[in-house]
């Protein structure tokens, strides 16, 4: 084996890393926008349990008490 008969492979090795670090680096940014927007439903999620746990406490409403209308 020479070394013209390397260097296509070699090309299409480089081609294939090439491809593998972009698709990483899109993956990457992917995972870290999911990742904010997790965060971010999280403290979301966190203020509406507060609101719920105020309205009941403000209402008197235990967690098992059926509502007037059963």
């Amino acid at each position: 084996m020479n070394t013209t008969d390397n260097n296509p492979r070699i090309d299409d090795i480089e081609f294939k890393l090439q491809y593998q670090e972009d698709l990483i680096e899109t993956l990457n940014t992917a995972l870290s926008k999911q990742q904010r927007e997790i965060m971010r439903l999280e403290e979301k999620l966190i203020l509406v349990v507060k609101m719920v746990e105020s309205y009941r406490s403000q209402q008197s409403i235990t967690e098992n008490e059926q509502p007037p209308h059963y």
